[in-house]
């Protein structure tokens, strides 16, 4: 059950992605959350953690490629910026697949992503304006980047779970010499 599950997640991931072109917000919070409940399935035998860390992050550029496309057409004031920004996490990306070292990530901070929120939830809630106006803009990006870093580190240096470093939920990973 939980391997199929798992699948279905996969399954959702590829295809609520594209979405994005035709219901913005369903599409962004539903990636976030399945990118987020993923590895719960993925742990429980079904992967290595290798295995779902190469997965996970081959998602994550389809998911990356949407988010680009869609921000390239709908985002114009913003698109260079998150082009810049896009490359540089794909470059990271590329270096983590040929390397194997999620440690890498540190180094190129997803910061598309994040930035990629704070416009497009401040520009889809009338209430977040103000984060990207003149006055507040430099503190907005630097929040998600300051943020963003630390989480990097916490994920990818530390290797911190909430789930089994505070909560003793250990993950099963199939074993990789299977």
């Amino acid at each position: 059950m939980n391997k199929i599950l798992y699948y279905l997640i996969v399954a959702l991931r590829i295809l609520v992605a594209p979405l994005i072109f035709i219901w913005p917000l369903i599409s962004v919070i539903l990636s976030f959350f399945l990118d987020v409940i993923d590895i719960e399935f993925a742990s429980r035998k079904i992967l290595t953690l290798n295995e779902y860390e190469r997965y996970d992050k081959a998602l994550d550029l389809w998911w990356y490629f949407n988010v680009m496309t869609f921000s390239w057409f709908h985002l114009t004031n913003y698109r260079f910026l998150l082009l810049i920004l896009f490359i540089f996490r794909t470059g990271g990306e590329i270096i983590f697949f040929i390397k194997n070292d999620r440690r890498i990530f540190f180094l190129f901070p997803n910061f598309f992503e994040n930035i990629f929120f704070l416009i497009f939830f401040s520009i889809y809630f009338k209430q977040l304006h103000f984060l990207l106006d003149k006055k507040y803009i430099f503190l907005s990006l630097s929040s998600v980047i300051i943020v963003k870093i630390f989480q990097e580190w916490w994920v990818h240096i530390a290797q911190i779970s909430i789930p089994e470093h505070f909560f003793g939920k250990k993950r099963k990973w199939r074993d990789s010499s299977l």
